[in-house]
């Protein structure tokens, strides 16, 4: 048998043939193989070796190689092939998307992309959120340096989750699936779901609609997939019809104005393939037109002029084409369409935001894949990848969220009020101060960690911290120090609830305005809590038996002071007592006022001897202002 070298130039068509193949099995000039190749070749020439023997080994040098590329990487498109794939999970089960995602994500993403990954995954199983932190999140993954991204809807995307989905290059989904319903509402506590005001829905359809918008055109510059109106849909409902071009086989959807115009006639009556009800109970839409408020109005009429799928939808659509970096590839209908589309179906009546099922997302071409992907496994086989790992948020992420939530922080301000208060009343006391700075650390921390808290907020607290302590201690009695601490506190403590200026989208919105008035109801029915435990304690504080463990007790004074916090209402004095001072007051200590009547009082001038003769020159709800009598006389 003649070896491949030995052939002359009338058997160059077999060589070439024989070659020909093996590329065919092996790949087009594929990283690695080409340096083999060549040497392999040149061995086989060298060697003598025969074609049968050097087409075995170059096969094997194939299969070897197809070994590396992982399964199924044959048959995936390159422009979704991965050899690394991360999973980053967004799964808030019926909890909501709020700033802690966005930045647990952000930093998962990050990770990913110092990690070298090729591609990378959004999981999600999320009811939405607020709007701020969705966005942040969509900004995030079109900024990213992988452009190959996926939403995995598994097992719902609704209201900012589908948003978040619309922003990734593909969307692919598990069985079942369901995206949509991104309507704009406001969760009033007492009155539930509610619709938005028509000036302050005109302020979040802005960002929204150019959000989607942006979103169809980024991800479909070399074909037409993501229907304009139909994502305009996700976010309010309008009436739209199912239509395809005879010609060109492009299916769009269009409204009833559209509609008029391609067929000549009123819609007729037929059911809607999407049903109108909707998963959240979504409040009726107000079908009046939206105004846009003064200062976000858009010139209009430049190339990425936006289609309105609703009348109602025309002043936010001028807005938005001036925020749009790419074009529009939906064709404009005029009256030179008439019979030039054909009717498929009614897509919805308009009465609610559109929500997709597992199989509408396919029908309407959202979706990437034809078959469910309920595992990583099959993750990894859409992608052919050979490795993919999950990204999940972190436990003391999770920490962070719960302790920012309105109801542990509402319980940590009373907290700390009244630990404050026992510790200004009672000093020397070790659990009570303690409290006071863990109760404070846990208030300030957490949100400062996801910008919900700015320096001025922690400098006002601490401000008002320090001028209610010189009230007490310094400046005896009720005055200017005390109420502007009170105040600094106050408004500090109410401002950690918020997020700061530059992530609080719309700070006169009514979404926001109900989180201020939250705070602000939160903190006071706080500090009420507080006030009502100062007043227990004032009169119980000593027949508690946790009190009465913390108290560093003198075994000769241990009896007077227990007797001293008995009762408050037996033991206080009136203005004008008399008494004499049984330790030093610096301005807090004890005094003697006869009888074994031994109390808590506050140095007028701020500090007094022990043994001194002292007289009660003001009694307040909480401390008893005493003077030296040598002094005074």
């Amino acid at each position: 048998m003649r070896s491949l070298v030995e052939l002359g130039d009338g058997d160059r068509s077999y060589n070439q043939d024989v070659m020909d193949r093996l590329v065919t099995r092996i790949g087009p000039a594929r990283v690695g193989l080409d340096g083999l190749w060549l040497a392999l070749s040149m061995g086989c020439r060298r060697l003598r070796l025969p074609s049968g023997i050097a087409m075995v080994l170059l096969s094997a040098l194939a299969w070897a190689q197809d070994g590396q590329d992982g399964a199924g990487s044959s048959n995936v498109p390159p422009s979704r092939q991965a050899d690394n794939v991360a999973i980053i999970t967004i799964d808030t089960g019926d909890g909501m998307i709020d700033s802690v995602t966005a930045k647990s994500f952000i930093r998962r993403l990050q990770i990913a992309e110092n990690s070298g990954a090729d591609a990378f995954v959004v999981e999600l199983n999320t009811p939405g959120g607020e709007i701020g932190a969705v966005l942040e999140i969509c900004s995030a993954i079109k900024a990213s340096s992988i452009e190959n991204s996926a939403a995995w809807i598994n097992t719902k995307a609704y209201s900012g989750g589908a948003i978040i989905a619309l922003a990734c290059k593909d969307i692919i989904t598990s069985s079942p699936a369901a995206m949509g319903d991104a309507l704009p509402i406001v969760v009033d506590p007492l009155r539930g779901l509610q619709q938005l005001p028509p000036l302050e829905r005109g302020k979040l359809m802005i960002p929204l609609i150019s959000e989607v918008i942006d979103s169809a055109r980024r991800q479909n510059k070399s074909d037409y997939v993501y229907d304009e109106y139909l994502v305009q849909g996700i976010i309010i409902g309008v009436e739209l019809w199912w239509v395809e071009n005879k010609q060109t086989k492009q299916r769009i959807a269009i409204n009833r104005d559209e509609y008029r115009t391609i067929f000549g006639t009123e819609p007729i009556g037929s059911p809607p393939r999407l049903g109108s009800a909707s998963p959240g109970q979504t409040p009726e839409i107000d079908r009046t037109t939206i105004p846009v408020p003064d200062g976000m109005q858009g010139p209009g009429g430049n190339r990425t002029e936006v289609e309105p799928a609703s009348p109602e939808l025309g002043a936010v659509a001028s807005s938005v084409a001036s925020q749009q970096e790419f074009a529009s590839r939906r064709p404009t209908i005029t009256a030179d369409d008439r019979g030039q589309w054909t009717l498929i179906e009614k897509i919805s009546d308009g009465s609610a935001p559109l929500l997709f099922r597992e199989n509408d997302l396919r029908h309407y071409r959202f979706s990437a894949n034809d078959t469910p992907i309920k595992t990583t496994d099959d993750l990894q086989a859409w992608f052919g990848a050979s490795k993919v790992r999950t990204l999940d948020p972190l436990w003391s992420e999770g920490l962070v969220r719960f302790m920012t939530s309105f109801y542990v922080r509402g319980i940590l301000v009373a907290l700390f009020i009244l630990s404050f208060f026992i510790t200004a009343t009672h000093p020397g006391m070790i659990v009570p101060e303690t409290l006071v700075v863990l109760t404070l650390a846990a208030l300030l921390i957490p949100p400062f960690l996801i910008g919900m808290a700015n320096w001025w907020e922690i400098v006002a607290i601490l401000a008002g911290l320090l001028l209610i302590v010189g009230e007490i201690f310094v400046f005896p009695g009720f005055g200017v120090p005390g109420i502007a601490g009170l105040l600094l506190l106050f408004v500090g403590l109410v401002g950690t609830f918020l997020p700061d200026q530059g992530s609080g989208l719309f700070p006169d919105s009514p979404s926001q305005q109900r989180d201020l008035l939250f705070a602000v109801l939160t903190v006071l029915l706080a500090t009420t809590t507080a006030i009502a435990g100062m007043w227990f304690i004032s009169r119980r504080f000593g027949t508690l038996p946790l009190f009465r463990h913390m108290v560093l007790q003198d075994p000769e004074t241990s009896a007077d002071l227990l007797y001293a916090m008995s009762d408050a209402s037996a033991l206080a004095p009136i203005l004008g007592d008399r008494g004499r001072t049984l330790t030093v007051l610096r301005p807090v200590g004890r005094v003697g006022f006869g009888e074994g009547r031994v109390i808590d009082a506050t140095a007028e001038s701020g500090y007094i001897e022990a043994d001194r003769p002292v007289r009660v020159v003001e009694v307040t709800g909480f401390a008893t202002i005493v003077a030296d009598e040598d002094e005074t006389a």
